[in-house]
């Protein structure tokens, strides 16, 4: 039987890793987060060792029990580090832009998650709860693969789409906060959007 490796399948490891936030703002105490390493690339190779894909499971065993919700962010991929992640989680939110290759990848990612997630990662009640539309660019072609979203995926698409804004590409250079005045637009949207999720995913 292989021996589980050092990162990923002891609690201890988790709970060292999740760490306060550094913002100053009110709700900040009621935040934290796990950063990512490079380390993760490594766990790659463990993708043919028995068990692997319910690591992150077992790491997380207790360690989030008094969070009201643990958000995994994921590659857009189904390959070993995603499968970790939705083997530990109950709900799915695709977050995709509107062309092509990325619209094909969530359809990817959906199909997964509905036909192979429940025998595959032994998670039958694991469900996808929205789609969010990103980085919208104000095109022609971009307005077509959005509706084209709205077609394949339907009430679940999350409305509002983000829009592409270099204000927000150039937030962390610049220290640019969400309080200023410039960014209350994408702030106003990302609202709306957090009303969507606590909707599709209430607090237990």
């Amino acid at each position: 039987m292989p021996r589980p490796g050092p990162l990923l399948a002891r609690q201890d490891a988790a709970r060292t890793t999740v760490l306060p936030i550094a913002w100053d703002a009110p709700y900040a105490e009621r935040m934290t987060l796990a950063p990512a390493t490079l380390d993760l690339e490594s766990r790659m190779s463990e993708a043919g060792v028995s068990g692997a894909w319910r690591r992150l499971d077992m790491a997380l065993d207790g360690v989030d029990d008094h969070f009201d919700y643990t958000l995994i962010d994921c590659r857009p991929s189904v390959f070993h580090l995603t499968q970790m992640a939705l083997a530990a989680a109950h709900d799915v939110v695709i977050v995709t832009e509107a062309d092509l290759y990325s619209v094909e990848a969530a359809k990817r990612v959906y199909e997964f998650v509905v036909q192979r997630a429940p025998k595959d990662l032994a998670t039958p009640t694991l469900a996808i709860r929205g789609i969010v539309v990103s980085a919208l660019a104000p095109t022609a072609l971009q307005a077509e693969q959005r509706d084209s979203i709205r077609d394949i995926f339907g009430n679940l698409v999350w409305e509002p789409a983000i829009k592409v804004r270099t204000t927000l590409a150039e937030a962390n250079p610049d220290t640019l906060p969400l309080t200023d005045a410039r960014v209350a637009e994408p702030r106003a949207m990302y609202e709306l959007l957090a009303q969507s999720f606590l909707k599709a995913v209430p607090a237990p």
